[in-house]
């Protein structure tokens, strides 16, 4: 997904630069917005899924802190740290992704206003 953002901002730098009649203008704008939309869909898509991540993360530090707390550090709990460490890096990279589309995106809402005849 991030390529073909890259690819679809660099498409749209080269497309405002050039002149168009109306007609093409109109289908630049069309096109536009219908590629603005898919990216805020998939923009959503991972807020939610991060947010379910960030979650998950939170409370399976939290229950591990309190079995740490509570019986000490326990060998046999093992699955429960493999888990909680999964879980927080999956989040730093569902995090990282999120920024990445959402500052793009944001550069996307820039050209909105260059297209427009």
């Amino acid at each position: 997904m991030e390529q073909k953002i890259r690819d679809y901002e660099e498409f749209i730098a080269r497309e405002v630069k050039r002149d168009y009649g109306a007609a093409e203008r109109k289908r630049l704008t069309e096109l536009h917005a219908l590629m603005l939309k898919n990216f805020q869909h998939e923009r959503l898509i991972h807020l939610i899924v991060t947010l379910f991540f960030a979650f998950l993360a939170v409370e399976f530090v939290l229950v591990m802190m309190w079995t740490v707390v509570q019986f000490g550090l326990m060998v046999e709990l093992w699955p429960l740290y493999l888990v909680t460490l999964i879980l927080v890096v999956l989040t730093v990279f569902y995090v990282k992704h999120y920024y990445f589309l959402e500052n793009h995106i944001q550069k996307l809402y820039k050209y909105t206003t260059k297209i427009k005849p």
